[in-house]
């Protein structure tokens, strides 16, 4: 059931984003002693995060979906924001996330120089990444994709690490872009073959099968137009071996950022991949899926062995991220169920628990000054709300019960033998008792990361350290406790993500 909102909440959201950070911006001269940015820019993500909240409802209690439109152009068609069972996980990870990094920024950037412009750029990060995850227009989605990649550029570009900030954040732009132009390519292909740029038109011209169509896959075309939007997808999910990017752009970016990059922006190519790859473009999906749910199982094993070789906490965690989104990418390639569902509801999960980690990282660096994890130990009798906080977000990403992470990769596996057992493929049942077998490798890493920071006894230099201010710690607890509900009552994503994925797609369904 679809519903048309008489209010526009969330095209408000974006708008309070918009408006909230260009107003900061063009008024930086009047809030540039203090944190009056700061605290300003968590009222105005805070009322736009409030505004998804009907959205959200909606979807997850209602069963049904929202859906905003006004017609543009007859040429470019109708823009729209549409929240489903398969943009909500990813669109709630982000207003969550998003909200509760700007929180932390507070504490995090109390010695920090242009405050004003920093959290201004933050809400119009924000404002894209929403934007993606609702956009009902090819043109539409690719100017919120672009939207996202200017303002944290901007923030690397000014607040990252001095003596490599120019170069990190180039390479991120040249990177990004290119995916971006592989996007454009494919998203210009679909137009000339379908005549239209709204996604739900194009879905439905590419299903109905007419001629044009029929020749569209019988060339082999339809394979050409996905890979190249997959390619720009998953330049920004930085799967093996197009990652170059992410290590340095998540570890030297200020950490209110590495918590958005991480934990949410390259979860948006995870969503597209599914948007346009599993649903849209359904049989060369399918017709790739071995060699997608492979790239996933190498992505796994090499962001994990890369994070077990690290000493910088934040290029730890980084190399983590490249490893957990082999995870959705294998569960997406399996094109199963259970798979494609799992790997959506591991959007969820592995936003709360790699923003977490972030968090708990860029406190540590906060109040020691180290990013060295060798010159680290002991800080759980220091930092214990940091130490505790760290454990939840480790144990989720190494999927421990009873918290989320376990949840969504047992979903993601189960999808690997699902298939496996449908079509009786022995290279699937391989890939997924490999993929099983990679979270060992993710429990190492993790438990690396909290003995060589919190566990044994700390040096002196550490003797001072203490915990981070409240602005700090209470986002952690709150993710820390989000992390805890979606693992012991799953179905509160679960329930609204199966029933859409079993809706829109032509994977292999649930036994």
């Amino acid at each position: 059931m679809m519903q048309t909102f008489e209010f526009p909440f969330m095209t408000l959201s974006l708008a309070v984003l918009f408006l909230g950070g260009l107003a900061i911006y063009v008024l930086r001269g009047r809030f540039a002693e203090g944190n009056s940015a700061g605290k300003i820019s968590v009222g105005i993500s805070g009322f736009a995060a409030l505004l998804m909240a009907p959205p959200f409802y909606r979807v997850m209690v209602e069963g049904g979906v929202a859906l905003e439109e006004a017609e543009w152009s007859e040429v470019l068609g109708g823009f729209g924001l549409f929240l489903d069972g398969i943009a909500f996980p990813i669109t709630f990870a982000v207003v969550v996330l998003g909200f509760l990094s700007v929180v932390y920024a507070v504490g995090y950037t109390d010695h920090a120089h242009n405050k004003p412009t920093f959290f201004a750029n933050t809400l119009f990060f924000l404002m894209g990444m929403q934007w993606v995850t609702l956009a009902t227009n090819l043109i539409e989605f690719f100017i919120a994709w672009e939207l996202m990649l200017v303002p944290s550029y901007f923030l690397i570009l000014f607040w990252g690490l001095p003596e490599t900030k120019r170069r990190t954040a180039m390479k991120f732009w040249l990177y990004t872009q290119s995916g971006a132009l592989a996007i454009l390519v494919g998203f210009g292909l679909l137009f000339f073959y379908t005549g239209s740029f709204v996604i739900a038109d194009i879905q439905s011209i590419l299903f109905a099968g007419g001629p044009l169509i029929q020749e569209l896959i019988a060339s082999g075309l339809i394979k050409v137009i996905f890979i190249l939007m997959a390619a720009g997808f998953l330049v920004k999910m930085a799967v093996f071996p197009i990652h170059w990017w992410l290590p340095p752009v998540h570890a030297e970016a200020p950490t209110p950022i590495s918590v958005l990059l991480s934990g949410a922006m390259i979860e948006t190519g995870a969503y597209a991949l599914m948007r346009f790859g599993n649903i849209m473009l359904f049989s060369a999906a399918r017709d790739l899926a071995f060699l997608i749910s492979a790239l996933g199982v190498i992505t796994m094993f090499y962001g994990g062995f890369m994070a077990l070789a690290q000493i910088d906490i934040k290029r730890l965690l980084a190399y983590s991220s490249v490893s957990q989104m082999g995870y959705v990418l294998f569960a997406l390639g399996v094109f199963s169920t259970y798979g494609a569902a799992g790997g959506m509801f591991h959007l969820i999960n592995h936003a709360f628990s790699k923003g977490l980690l972030f968090m708990t990282a860029g406190t540590v660096i906060h109040q020691t000054g180290l990013r060295d994890i060798n010159l680290m130990g002991g800080l759980s009798n220091k930092m214990p709300i940091t130490a505790f906080a760290a454990a939840i977000g480790a144990m989720s990403i190494a999927g421990s019960p009873p918290l989320s992470g376990f949840a969504s990769e047992w979903m993601m596996f189960l999808g690997g033998f699902q298939t496996w057992q449908a079509t009786g493929d022995l290279p699937f049942l391989i890939l997924t008792v490999l993929a099983v077998s990679s979270s060992i490798v993710s429990a190492g890493y993790m438990l690396r990361y909290l003995w060589k920071v919190f566990l044994g006894p700390h040096p002196d230099s550490l003797e001072d350290a203490k915990e981070g201010p409240n602005s700090m710690t209470i986002p952690q607890i709150i993710l820390g406790v989000l992390i805890v509900i979606f693992g012991i009552f799953p179905g509160l994503a679960v329930d609204i993500i199966m029933p859409a994925v079993e809706a829109v797609t032509n994977i292999i369904p649930t036994p």
